[in-house]
């Protein structure tokens, strides 16, 4: 008794310390089953050389297997305006918030707040994904869109899909491009204070793995054209080469940059800061390359909106990531690398100016 009075007021703070799977539930839909991607030589390399950086945290160079996709219809739930998550008879769906890895860190696990209980009734979902994707490209296009593409070719009948009041304006305008071919479903927003008991949910897996850009490929063109009509893209000749600056930013700069920049323009290449555009204006300018040299980034994330092109990405020598070499594999994109020195604390490198112009000369 003592202990289900905790519990009561435990979650009446909107604070859970216990969690539940649904990947046996008796309501788990199955939508595609996994699959193992195939590397050649030289991308194993580079897969261990990201592994040995990571002390083999993440190690894809024994494999990368997709994740199997569905939806799970569960019935009495709380979804929590403060993260996305889902709680299941008290404890949070582990499903709904990526793994446990991710719902260990979530404010919802770990931080109480006073969260305002509604009944509501209906048919709803979501893809909200909090704090990863509050404000991060990155995770909203590969986190969160990817998730409506079963859900929405599956449910006919009408269905909420639940989101934040505060979405950032390119989130909020693809996610309508998402929905401009499906009537069924609508927007509706729940506050960052409240917590709706819902007598039916669908749960849509999550697509793309950890520090993985890999969409099986119709998800990603499902995605890249929903976003290309929304933003009327259209083709212009001649195609660009750019490169990304990070000199604004705090962390992952390249130091030496000024180096590389007189190198670069003397092949075509122009410097592109993505912050200082409008996302339609990024998209367009991803559209139009015909090759994209940057140092790791979420800049590189409009790497999915690129018709076609030839990728090079700087790392540091101790942190070097796989989310857009996965990308490229997806797409089909020629990609490559160049690791720089060891990474300050803030992420900061060099790389060596002669190991691009070889990447240039051949390009």
């Amino acid at each position: 008794m003592l202990k289900k009075l905790l519990f009561k007021l435990l979650h009446g703070a909107g604070y859970y310390f216990r969690y539940t799977s649904v990947l046996h539930h008796p309501g788990k839909q199955m939508m595609a089953p996994s699959a193992v991607l195939q590397f050649d030589d030289t991308e194993r390399a580079f897969l261990e050389q990201s592994a040995e950086s990571f002390n083999y945290s993440i190690d894809y160079s024994l494999g990368h297997r997709t994740k199997a996709q569905y939806l799970v219809h569960l019935r009495d739930v709380d979804f929590l305006g403060n993260s996305g998550a889902v709680v299941l008879d008290g404890k949070l769906v582990v499903e709904s918030v990526f793994d446990v890895s991710r719902l260990a860190k979530t404010p919802a696990f770990k931080t109480p707040a006073l969260l305002w209980p509604t009944n509501k009734s209906g048919l709803y979902t979501s893809v909200l994904h909090l704090p990863w994707a509050e404000n991060n490209n990155y995770h909203w296009f590969f986190d969160c869109l990817p998730r409506l593409y079963f859900l929405l070719s599956t449910v006919q009948e009408s269905i909420k899909i639940i989101m934040r009041p505060d979405l950032p304006p390119y989130q909020l305008q693809t996610l309508q491009f998402i929905l401009a071919d499906y009537p069924q479903a609508e927007i509706v927003f729940i506050g960052k204070h409240e917590k709706w008991q819902l007598q039916e949910f669908i749960l849509p897996s999550f697509v793309a793995n950890p520090q993985s850009g890999y969409l099986p490929q119709p998800v990603g063109q499902w995605l890249r054209e929903k976003i290309w009509r929304g933003y009327h893209i259209k083709s212009t000749v001649p195609k660009k080469r750019i490169y990304i600056s990070r000199s604004n930013a705090r962390t992952r700069r390249v130091v030496n940059e000024q180096e590389l920049v007189p190198i670069l323009a003397s092949y075509g290449f122009e410097v592109v800061r993505p912050e200082e555009m409008t996302y339609q204006q990024q998209v367009q300018l991803f559209f139009d390359a015909e090759a994209v040299i940057a140092p790791h980034g979420a800049g590189l994330t409009n790497l999915l909106f690129s018709e076609q092109c030839k990728v090079l990405e700087l790392h540091p020598a101790n942190l070097i990531k796989t989310h857009y070499f996965l990308l490229c594999k997806g797409l089909g994109f020629e990609y490559s690398a160049v690791v720089g020195t060891v990474g300050d604390r803030l992420e900061n490198y060099a790389v060596e100016v002669r190991e691009v112009e070889t990447w240039l000369a051949a390009l």
